[in-house]
């Protein structure tokens, strides 16, 4: 231990000598580890760190998918196949089911929109949450007339102060009182989303109905609005689990053909399901990263090979004294690590400012932002990081000067000897490497960025500039559909007369954002057995939505003052709806029978009249293609309040205060949120292939500069090198311009030589990254064509200073040098 605090205190004292080495290297070193060190942050958080449950290993996501496509990203149940699943599986403790909602709650002076998950009364017991002040949900309270509520922490705190008597209170939501029963514990929750829940709540509405007549949600088979979590018992894989659920989808495909022939049920991991396809880019990117810190490495090591150089004598003398090759070896890799410990330290606060960097690029649709930041687990990474790359960068320089030759050391001339040479070949072998990751690095990047132009490009199918959108609830209690009918018509009514406004309407859903509808029809001229029927994308849309969204119309018409509530039941189309399922037949004024309704009383407004065909849009992901959807008019199916979709003769979020002060006045219940434009929610599509493309230039062009670095660092060395060679050639009588040629040869061989591997290595690895292209192929030649002038003219511009500065050699003063 003496001799290791020895060598530290003796390496310590060796940089402290060799300041302006030591400053350039750990500068370098920073930039390396700090890069990877925000980038493991990121990784750590979504990937690695577990879920903040008990026993997080043993949460599965389930949901059904149909059979025909395979399993997506997606899944989802029904409230029936859920309980069948609770009650038949050999596999798990419990099994829980969850929804997203939206609500508007009252009494707290202006009405307040809050975020709502609807959960299975179970679901605090299977993730090991126990409130700690009142109560979890008791199983009973699934059932109709459990009207209860579980409040978070923070909603908890902010709007009841933090009160310990709040348990037992009651709050509104959309017009229906519910008791509080409970707090849940700080810092929790669920689902693990960056927008937080306010409350909890239990799927008691769902065994309800206000129409006798009508079908409890909880009862209908067909209905998969609903995502499951279950726990694994003790000693289950989740392969068995999987095997499981296969049966259970056997069993009920057998007993309900009319809903359930095509389901088959998954069951993977909670957090593969909540990190979806997020984990292959980020891999990417940390290898891409990775990449980068070779390159530092690279760099480094040059700089350590100049050095000794200029160290051979002192070792020299150290193995005249008795000093072992590991002694020394030791001694030398001790440096490294020491300097690469330095240039951690100040990688982690380069790492810290990068990090705000990533956030603000890190989409806010991608999961676990806010989990995001340096814990104990990424510093500890920091340091085995420093320390391999200490021994990696360290370890080629000591092996190279730990066995001098001792008489040419000694002697004046020992310098410039054999060692030098070697050192020069090494040198040169660093830089074609560097040279090389680095164009498979701006390959990467550059296929990404012409991916993401691609994207940002593509055919939305509408206009989404100058549209406003925005979100608002109406009392369940004080509304019935025609009420809410009236209510809407009037909103829109006295929105396009105001000031700045174009054309406004609203949907449900709206195109882009998470939420997406898929409902099954019926051709009534080619009827199918009710377990067979297709099933496409389905809108809600108020009259004017295709007009204000600038969706062209292909044929028949739009939606307008003839669709009212209560007149002729219609629907319109897509194109590849038509195409689809009309092949060369006109689609206009044939019939079709949909799988969504308004309750039994309007039953027979199932059975639709197609009116219009519209051109085909991009939804819920804008790097697939266009689906098969079609659209019913608002009044004939009122759901609930629309989105509005409001198009602007200026900027749409200067129409914001006045449209909140107008619904407002009309119902000051009903308050606005979620206030966005369409383009933010086209951003929100982007972010993903815009935060890949951006880091991974940003990680590039660190590669280029370092590249060009360590380029420019080997050709001076090899001028200095070669000073008297170049003074006796030109006392000779070589021209300038032949001095200029020989330099520059060699720094284009070594050009050509790392962009030549790099060229073969990004070949190779072009299956990574062709996942996260669109329409961009991963050996695109216009790519790899424009990197290889890019990273040839800028290595041209590093060797050509010192090329430059060769040619300026005095040669009386040449012929002196040694």
């Amino acid at each position: 231990m003496e001799s290791v605090n020895k060598d530290i205190r003796y390496a310590v004292r060796n940089l402290l000598n060799a300041r302006g080495f030591t400053i350039i290297a750990v500068i370098t070193l920073a930039l390396g580890i700090g890069a990877n060190t925000a980038m493991f942050s990121v990784v750590n958080a979504v990937l690695l760190r577990p879920l903040p449950f008990r026993d997080p290993q043993r949460l599965l996501a389930l949901g059904e998918y149909d059979i025909r496509r395979g399993p997506s990203e997606t899944l989802s149940l029904s409230y029936p196949d859920f309980e069948d699943i609770r009650t038949r599986n050999h596999s798990f403790q419990e099994v829980s089911v969850f929804s997203d909602s939206e609500s508007t709650a009252t009494g707290f002076g202006a009405a307040l929109h809050v975020n709502v998950e609807l959960v299975s009364a179970n679901l605090f017991h299977l993730l090991g949450a126990q409130p700690p002040l009142g109560r979890a949900f008791l199983p009973e309270e699934d059932q109709a007339g459990h009207h209860v509520v579980i409040l978070s922490d923070k909603f908890w705190r902010t709007h009841f102060d933090g009160d310990a008597n709040v348990i037992g209170r009651s709050i509104t939501l959309n017009g229906r009182p519910l008791t509080i029963v409970g707090v849940a514990p700080a810092g929790f929750q669920f689902p693990v989303r960056d927008e937080a829940r306010d409350m909890w709540i239990t799927f008691s509405r769902w065994a309800e109905v206000d129409d006798p007549k009508d079908t409890p949600i909880q009862a209908q088979r067909g209905n998969h609005s609903l995502q499951g979590i279950a726990r694994l018992k003790p000693g289950v894989t989740p392969q068995q689990a999987e095997s499981d659920m296969s049966a259970i989808a056997r069993a009920l495909t057998a007993e309900y053909p009319k809903t359930n022939s095509h389901n088959g049920i998954s069951a993977r991991p909670e957090l593969d399901s909540l990190v979806g396809d997020t984990r292959t880019p980020l891999l990417v990117l940390l290898g891409a990263v990775g990449l980068v810190l070779l390159i530092a490495c690279a760099n480094v090591a040059n700089l350590l090979l100049a050095r000794s150089s200029g160290r051979i004598r002192e070792i020299a003398i150290r193995a005249a004294l008795g000093a072992t090759r590991m002694r020394i070896v030791r001694q030398l890799v001790t440096e490294s690590i020491v300097l690469s410990l330095s240039g951690a330290t100040l990688g982690v606060a380069v790492a810290s400012w990068a990090l705000s960097g990533v956030l603000k690029l890190y989409p806010a649709n991608l999961p676990r932002a806010q989990e995001i930041g340096i814990d104990y687990r990424v510093l500890l990474f920091t340091a085995g990081l420093s320390i391999v790359t200490g021994i990696v960068f360290g370890l080629l320089p000591a092996l190279q000067v730990s066995k001098p030759n001792l008489r040419e050391a000694m002697s004046d001339g020992g310098r410039t000897s054999t060692t030098g040479a070697r050192h020069t070949r090494i040198r040169a072998i660093l830089v074609v490497a560097e040279t090389a990751v680095g164009v498979m690095l701006l390959i990467g990047a550059g296929l990404l960025m012409r991916s993401l132009q691609r994207l940002s490009s593509v055919d939305l199918g509408f206009n989404p500039q100058n549209v406003l959108t925005a979100n608002f609830d109406l009392s369940e209690t004080r509304y019935t559909p025609d009420q809410m009918d009236h209510f809407v018509q009037d909103l829109f009514a006295r929105i396009r007369v105001m000031p700045g406004v174009a054309s406004a309407a609203g949907a449900i859903p709206l195109p882009l954002s998470d939420d997406h509808f898929s409902v099954s029809f019926n051709l009534l001229d080619h009827p199918l057995p009710e377990g067979n029927q297709p099933s496409a994308g389905f809108y809600v849309v108020a009259p004017g939505f295709f007009e204000t969204m600038q969706i062209p119309l292909v044929s028949g018409r739009t939606f307008d003052e003839r669709d009212q509530r209560n007149s002729t039941p219609t629907m319109i189309i897509t194109q590849s709806f038509a195409q689809k399922y009309f092949p060369n037949e006109d689609p206009i004024g044939r019939k079709i029978e949909i799988g969504a309704g308004e309750g039994a009383a309007r039953a027979s407004y199932k059975t639709r009249e197609v009116v219009g065909v519209v051109g085909d849009i991009r939804t819920s992901d804008i790097n697939l293609e266009p689906k098969p959807t079609y659209y019913v008019p608002l009044p004939q199916l009122m759901w609930g309040p629309p989105l509005l979709v409001i198009r602007t003769k200026g900027q749409p979020k200067a129409m914001t205060d006045q449209l909140r002060k107008l619904v407002s006045s009309m119902d000051p219940e009903s308050p606005l949120y979620d206030m966005r434009t369409m383009e933010d929610y086209l951003a929100l599509d982007l972010g993903r292939a815009r935060f890949q493309a951006i880091l991974l230039a940003l990680f590039a062009g660190v590669a280029l500069l370092l590249t060009a670095v360590g380029l420019y660092g080997v050709m001076a060395y090899a001028v200095t090198q070669r000073t008297h060679e170049i003074g006796v050639r030109m006392a000779l009588g070589a021209s300038r311009s032949a001095v200029l040629h020989m330099v520059l040869q060699r720094g284009i061989l070594l050009t050509l030589s790392g962009i030549g591997i790099g060229v073969i290595g990004a070949v190779a690895l072009a299956s990574v990254i062709e996942s996260l292209l669109y329409q961009i192929p991963p050996r695109d030649p216009a790519t790899y064509i424009v990197v290889c002038i890019v990273l040839g003219s800028v290595a041209m511009l590093a060797s050509y200073i010192p090329a430059l500065r060769a040619t300026r050699v005095d040669p009386m003063l040449a012929l002196r040098y040694e």
